[in-house]
């Protein structure tokens, strides 16, 4: 229903495979939760109109934070990734790890009070970190921008909140969301190239073998040899292709982020940085072989100058059968995409993946499906 829309029994029967008992089972305490609605089908013009069944996407939510460089971001999102107002506030990447915590669980209480007067019901809490997670997706192993390692996140939002936590690496977070709620969907594998303070990538693939995960594009060495990167290489694509080193080459410190690019394309040092950028994407898409690369951050603010050249520049360095297929385009997620992100991944875990049981049994204590 999600990736559908209306379905009736007899066309949900067909899909899951489960007996038209079963599905009717199932349904009948979905729609007495309140997670499923029918509707008539209205272009059906002769006998009785049959049912359609749909997802009601404002009967539960999820909340979901960003931790990103130097910015929380707060929100709470509905089944259809809808968010509502996104609540944010900055810190410094020094400061300790405690009071980061606290910048955002302060953010959180005011969201999910909001979320409480106006009766939406919270499964779990989905949390977008720089840098790599561990497998039961609880501790931020190591994070290169943020300087952070093994930090605790998910325990301590659990203890903060009261709400289970699951957490994702950030750009990993957004791939995902591009694939499930964006234009990705018509895609079945898509990388998501993230440009801020740093340049990073997520890998995700919803068709056969799914999986994510992150892609550290931005420590790819492109210059062996080259300026030390904070990762402890030499030559990084991130020491030429990210805030710092564009804003350097632009020479302008107060130009505004979303101008960077722009900016960088009229600077003599363009084509060597350019050239380091398709070298490093055209590799990764050989190599992982994704039907979609979408720009994010920084890039989906770049002029559609850069888009173009983008396009006709990466499909040549690519096997013949991945260029026939592969489409480059901004992200189609609409705001915030961090928190998008992290919502998606909340939504994953506490809803689509752990079915109607586990999520009714979270509202309704005591409730199977």
């Amino acid at each position: 229903m999600r990736d559908a829309g209306p379905l009736s029994r007899a066309e949900l029967s067909r899909q899951t495979r489960i007996s038209s008992a079963g599905v009717t089972k199932i349904i009948a305490q979905l729609h007495s939760s309140g997670l499923v609605g029918e509707r008539e089908l209205q272009e059906h013009s002769v006998g009785r109109p049959p049912v359609a069944l749909h997802l009601n996407a404002d009967a539960c939510g999820v909340l979901a934070i960003h931790l990103g460089a130097g910015q929380a971001q707060v929100a709470v999102f509905d089944l259809m990734l809808n968010a509502g107002p996104v609540h944010s506030a900055s810190f410094d990447l020094s400061d300790p790890i405690d009071s980061i915590i606290d910048v955002a669980v302060t953010l959180s209480r005011e969201v999910m009070q909001e979320a409480h007067s106006a009766r939406l019901k919270i499964l779990g809490v989905g949390i977008g970190v720089p840098g790599s997670v561990d497998p039961t997706k609880r501790i931020n192993i190591h994070s290169v921008l943020a300087g952070w390692k093994n930090v605790p996140f998910a325990q301590a939002f659990e203890a903060a909140l009261g709400l289970p936590v699951v957490i994702e690496h950030n750009a990993t977070a957004i791939a995902m969301a591009e694939a499930r709620y964006g234009d990705g969907r018509e895609a079945e594998s898509i990388l998501h190239l993230f440009l801020g303070q740093g340049l990073g990538a997520g890998f995700a693939q919803t068709g056969p073998g799914e999986r994510c995960s992150p892609v550290e594009i931005g420590h790819v060495a492109v210059n062996p040899g080259g300026p030390p990167c904070r990762c402890g290489g030499h030559g990084c694509l991130e020491r030429y292709f990210s805030e710092k080193p564009l804003r350097q080459i632009v020479g302008d410190p107060g130009i505004a982020r979303a101008d960077l690019v722009a900016a960088a394309m009229n600077t003599n040092d363009w084509p060597t940085i350019y050239e380091y950028l398709l070298q490093t994407v055209s590799t990764t898409v050989t190599l992982l072989g994704p039907e979609r690369v979408i720009l994010g951050g920084d890039l989906n603010t770049a002029p559609d100058a850069f888009l173009e050249d983008f396009r006709r520049d990466l499909a040549p360095r690519v096997m013949p059968q991945q260029r026939e297929r592969l489409k480059i385009e901004r992200t189609s997620l609409p705001g915030a995409a961090g928190v998008s992100g992290a919502a998606c991944v909340a939504l994953e875990s506490f809803f689509y993946t752990a079915g109607p049981a586990s999520s009714l049994n979270r509202l309704y204590p005591g409730a199977t499906a």
